[in-house]
């Protein structure tokens, strides 16, 4: 099928729905706000693909940003199938990437600033030494620096502008802290991560025609989750979009902000919708869930929202699970009972997923699932794969294309080239330096053809024959070479979690491994069947949680996202007489409908 007819239809699909058809054709500045399974993914990447076949002539681009990798992975995995090129001049990347790549390494040099030339980012170690050492010479005392960086980082990333009176104002202290952070890492060559919105901001702010520049390049500026990326993001859309002559396409739900703790705030988003230049689109049908589960959603958030389910879907069914026992007895349950009737009633593993609070609850559900011998496929922070890694999917892609990808040229070998180029080089690079890396690649790739390895095995020469020389030649300021050695560790034969290829490369998901993940690391992805566990009183809402009423109504958004995500099947799992409250506020709304 031809990019044009793919575009057509997806146009065509729209038509159905008021609200996103127009918003797709909106060509001033656009907000969608967009509940749970409305197809908020699908307008955006429609209206990319859109924009970019009537508005856009090359070698102009669009930018689009979204928080984090995984999330730019999965729209890149979308746009390419409308027909967008995702390798060449079109950016779709986070809010840091963005700022890095597009404002800081093009411009840095031509503005007067205190970035070094040859920068570096910083890694945990050395901004953990800055921290110490700047706080050893503004407070001189022996109190905890991680503490007073707390308090820092958050002023850090709230109050951009440093030429206003509130940055030493409310607490001198405190801003001259973060100064002298940032001078420890400027004296080694060092910017951190969030130096990078703080950074771009004040580049253009400074110099604004830093922003016709990128005007010319990316006359319109998608974001995707737009109430996730704080207050860096928020500040740069006010200087392109708004003093600038960027056109915005912003797409969030400030019911799904669940990334507090990095400085996101649902306001932001809500501030964009009061704006008189500002067209706002809401997007109302659940396409996803089944009635029962849309309508009982609401009970998650405490709060009526109205959301709809087109006509004839199903209803789809919510079942709570009182267990005697901790959260070992309820893994339990969930793995030798829930996981087993559900078998007997026709649903595969492979379309189930278990949702839990944080990591170390995952741990619990891979004792349980180890015990039976029975496959899993985790996406958590405890995952073999950092999904929110380039570098770590760019490995896992070349495993899938030796172990038959090449095949079908999935994915394909361009994919594979410019994933390495950027990884090694940035966007800027010679015509003899992306020749020299195909040929490195392309070598690596046929050669592990013929050769039967196990994941270990493949990852050692990986590392040998790709890693090594890559990282000689190096201009990538982002750099994630550590991944590989992480992969080899995990994968050690001694600490018997080898594998092999295949099952590395994620050949046999989809096929009988039960997908488990964090309530965080849900979010946007859908479920035939859903499983929450450990919905506990202390674990959701947790004790720290009960501290604020902005923390609980973020923990209630959290169990929201959760509550969400399946399409026909929800199973709660909870200790019997202690259980979150957001269950029972949960079961009363189920009985109600």
């Amino acid at each position: 099928m031809s990019n044009h007819t793919t575009l057509k239809k997806a146009l065509a699909e729209l038509e159905k729905n008021k609200e996103q058809f127009e918003a797709v054709h909106c060509k001033t500045h656009c907000v969608v706000l967009a509940g749970p399974g409305s197809g908020k993914t699908k307008t955006l990447t429609t209206a990319i693909a859109r924009t970019l076949k009537e508005e856009v002539i090359a070698p102009r681009a669009i930018a689009c940003i979204t928080y984090n990798n995984e999330c730019a992975i999965e729209l890149e995995t979308r746009l390419s199938k409308l027909g967008v090129d995702t390798t060449g001049t079109n950016f779709i990347g986070t809010v840091h990437s963005f700022a890095l790549t597009q404002i800081i390494m093009p411009y840095s040099r031509c503005v007067e600033s205190n970035i070094p030339q040859d920068f570096k980012v910083a890694d945990l170690k050395e901004c953990r030494i800055a921290i110490e050492n700047a706080y050893k010479k503004i407070y001189q005392d022996s109190g905890d620096p991680y503490k007073q960086w707390e308090f820092a980082k958050e002023k850090r990333n709230r109050e951009l502008d440093r030429t206003l009176p509130i940055w030493k104002g409310h607490n001198k202290e405190l801003a001259e802290f973060i100064e002298e952070y940032e001078q420890e890492l400027r004296k080694k060559g060092l910017i951190d991560f969030d130096d990078m919105p703080l950074i771009a901001f004040r580049m253009i702010k400074e110099n604004p025609w830093i922003c016709d520049a990128i005007e010319a390049r990316f006359p319109i500026l998608f974001v995707d989750e737009y109430q996730d990326l704080g207050h860096g993001l928020h500040e740069l859309v006010q200087l392109l979009c708004f003093d600038g002559n960027v056109r915005l396409f912003a797409v969030g739900d400030a019911d799904q902000s669940i990334y507090g703790f990095t400085g996101a705030n649902p306001e932001l988003l809500q501030s964009l919708t009061l704006r008189q230049d500002v067209q706002t689109f809401q997007l109302k049908f659940n396409y996803r869930s089944g009635t029962k589960i849309v309508k009982a959603s609401s009970a998650a958030l405490n709060e009526n929202r109205h959301y709809e389910s087109p006509e004839d879907t199903p209803e789809g069914e919510i079942k709570f699970h009182p267990v005697n026992g901790g959260l070992e007895e309820q893994a339990y349950f969930i793995v030798n009972k829930l996981l087993a009737e559900l078998n007997r009633k026709g649903f595969k593993n492979e379309n189930i997923a278990i949702l839990y609070r944080a990591a170390w609850l995952g741990d619990k559900i891979v004792e349980a699932l180890e015990d039976q011998q029975l496959p899993y496929h985790r996406t958590d922070g405890n995952s073999l794969i950092k999904r929110s890694s380039k570098f770590a999917r760019f490995i896992e892609d070349c495993a899938k294309w030796v172990t038959g990808g090449w095949k079908d040229a999935e994915p394909p070998f361009r994919k594979l080239h410019n994933q390495a180029l950027i990884i090694v080089y940035g966007h800027h690079y010679t015509k003899n330096e992306e020749q020299q890396l195909a040929l490195q690649l392309i070598d690596f790739l046929q050669n592990s053809r013929s050769i039967t390895e196990t994941a270990n095995e493949w990852l050692l020469r990986f590392n040998q024959e790709l890693v090594k020389p890559w990282m000689a030649v190096c201009r990538n300021n982002l750099q994630e070479w550590e991944i590989c050695s992480e992969l080899l560790e995990k994968t050690s034969p001694t600490s018997n979690k080898d594998m092999s290829l295949d099952l590395f490369a994620g050949k046999t998901e989809g096929t009988g491994r039960i997908i488990l993940t964090t309530f965080h690391s849900s979010k946007g992805r859908e479920f035939d069947t859903v499983i929450l566990f450990g919905v506990n009183n202390n674990v959701i809402p947790s004790s720290r949680d009960k501290t604020s009423p902005k923390a609980l109504k973020e923990t209630r958004r959290l169990f929201y996202v959760a509550v969400t995500r399946p399409k026909n099947t929800l199973h709660l799992v909870f200790q019997k007489n202690n259980h979150s409250d957001f269950v029972a506020d949960f079961s009363q709304r189920c009985e109600q409908e």
